[in-house]
């Protein structure tokens, strides 16, 4: 198996790469995430993101209509 340096990369790097290749086969350590896992997880926190500001603007506009039917 050739050295990270004989590849030219560092040693963090190719471990890095070992580890996540280890998960992505569901070899890894518990509660470790696998690549598509991960890719997942962070679309759904876009997603999350994305409907609190929208709830959030649709609380500002319901306060504004209200205030504006009160007159």
């Amino acid at each position: 198996m050739p050295r990270s340096r004989e590849l030219g990369i560092s040693s963090e790097s190719l471990r890095g790469w070992y580890r996540k290749a280890k998960a992505d086969r569901g070899q890894g350590t518990p509660g470790e995430l696998s690549s598509a896992e991960r890719e997942e997880l962070t679309r759904l926190r876009r997603e999350n993101r994305e409907q609190q500001q929208t709830i959030e603007i649709l609380k500002k506009a319901t306060a504004f209509f209200v205030k504006e039917n009160d007159r």
